[in-house]
């Protein structure tokens, strides 16, 4: 039995809680909006973000960065920061892509018309990890670095600098609100038939959903925003359960979390129809089981008659708008990649990509390589290296793949075992902080292990780590998921 404690977060917030609080609800914001952070500006504006996070996290501003108190705060934060394991593997993961990026052994040769790859001898040594010398307004490993720094720069200030829950649920509610205001305009470019995203800007992909270039991303982010968005409901729903309340924030977060989820239905991303109706299932699910412990109580009783108007409304609103036409012509196409898997593109684009892997599998072929070594591996497969079989004349055009459809693949071929060792702790990682909070917060670790998995299976079959909006996107908010938890953890003691 545990009752919350009273006099938790009782302070107005300094000056440093603020700046922290605006710079991570910017940085998170800004993923909805940054066009998948692929540009240099985007891009840069995320590790100025998140650097500016990390550092306020340490350096203190009240009292005055000289004083003697001043001091003690900044041997605090350090002191946290040394402890995190977070920071030692991310920084390892860094200091490995930087090795890779100084130590190239291959050379992105521009021809008249094409390019190619041609070795050349390492600044170092051959038995220390490299990467291809390429551009890196195009991608090369400084660009990778740049994107990982980023990402893990933020999450480390979270656990870091932040000590009060407000802050990390002004945090969150920012990235909701962004989120999904993002999917919400993907919908109203789907029914005006837009041509360019946000009416501006031109795209390489014709399927563009919201502001992602790559539909299947755009939907990636919203099965993020709904993993958030669960995982505000249960929170928000304990917290009026033990206050014994009947109304809250939870079912703004029901609201936004089914707004998501149509946005995602209607962009026809196959694997974020199929994940995001999982998981959504998987959140009635829930839902229906808290309720029924208590079914009996008005307070409750009326939770759920709320809860399921607002689903048939919104199932109603979704059916409503459906093309259906296209969503049979995207499930006959999934039903035939099903059907005969071992010649789908996307399975044999992995093979390439693991045969591409076992030739350097100790360090890889280095951060951002893989657009510029995979067509050695890809012309092994016809039905990938060419575009289309004609009748009389064979094989004709020729296909070119800068992600390889399946991140884990790729992070393997990129990084090699060594480097995949300190990524793999860094997940894992969030595996255990999420598993050690489970007898407090059951409902809402249930919710978000069964987020986590679909992400991750998602990714077996997309590109979704590939965009640095995305990357950013994810650590922040377990960072800051996982932070919320931890406090509020401490804010109930035993009756």
């Amino acid at each position: 039995m545990y009752r919350r404690d009273q006099q938790s977060d009782p302070a107005p917030f300094s000056l440093r809680e603020k700046i922290m609080g605006f710079l991570i609800a910017g940085s998170l914001g800004f993923t909805a909006w940054s066009l998948g952070g692929y540009d240099d500006l985007e891009l840069h504006i995320f590790l100025l973000l998140s650097l500016l996070t990390l550092i306020c996290s340490i350096i203190p501003f009240e009292p005055l960065p000289w004083s003697p108190g001043a001091l003690f705060n900044l041997k605090q934060n350090l002191g946290r920061l040394l402890k995190l394991p977070f920071f030692w593997f991310s920084f390892s993961f860094l200091c490995y892509i930087l090795m890779q990026a100084i130590n190239p052994s291959i050379l992105q040769v521009h021809g008249e018309n094409s390019w190619w790859v041609e070795s050349i001898s390492p600044p170092f040594s051959n038995h220390f990890p490299s990467s291809v010398r390429s551009d890196y307004s195009e991608i090369n490993a400084f660009r990778v670095l740049v994107t990982h720094a980023s990402a893990f720069c933020l999450a480390i200030g979270i656990f870091v600098g932040i000590q009060r829950r407000g802050l990390l649920l002004f945090a969150l509610w920012a990235f909701i609100l962004s989120a999904s205001t993002m999917g919400f305009v993907a919908i109203l470019q789907e029914f005006t038939n837009t041509q360019k995203i946000l009416g501006v800007f031109e795209s390489v992909n014709p399927n563009f959903w919201g502001t992602f270039v790559y539909r299947n991303q755009g939907a990636a982010l919203l099965i993020l925003n709904m993993l958030v968005c669960g995982v505000l409901y249960f929170f928000y729903g304990r917290r009026a359960r033990n206050a014994l309340r009947r109304g809250g924030p939870h079912f703004i977060c029901c609201f936004f979390l089914l707004l998501s989820f149509g946005s995602i239905w209607l962009s026809l991303s196959r694997g974020g129809i199929i994940l995001s109706f999982l998981l959504i299932a998987g959140f009635i699910l829930l839902f229906f089981i808290g309720s029924f412990k208590n079914a009996f109580s008005s307070q409750r009783l009326w939770q759920l008659g709320t809860a399921v108007f607002v689903l048939i409304l919104g199932a109603l609103f979704i059916f409503q708008f459906t093309n259906f036409k296209q969503l049979q012509s995207r499930t006959s196409q999934l039903a035939l990649s099903i059907s005969d898997y071992s010649s789908d593109s996307r399975m044999l684009t992995s093979k390439a990509t693991f045969d591409m892997a076992k030739d350097r599998l100790k360090y890889g072929w280095g951060a951002g390589s893989f657009r510029y070594i995979f067509p050695i591996y890809q012309r092994n497969y016809e039905s990938i290296w060419y575009h289309y079989f004609h009748k009389k004349n064979g094989w004709m055009g020729r296909k070119y793949y800068e992600y390889a459809h399946n991140d884990w693949v790729q992070f393997l071929a990129e990084y090699g075992v060594v480097g995949c060792v300190p990524l793999g702790l860094l997940f894992l990682y969030l595996l255990y902080k999420s598993f050690v909070k489970l007898r407090h917060f059951p409902f809402i670790i249930l919710f978000l292990l069964l987020a986590l998995s679909l992400i991750f299976l998602h990714n077996f079959f997309d590109f979704i780590f590939s965009s640095p909006s995305y990357w950013v996107a994810f650590w922040g908010i377990m960072a800051l998921i996982l932070r919320l938890l931890q406090l509020e953890s401490k804010t109930y003691i035993k009756a």
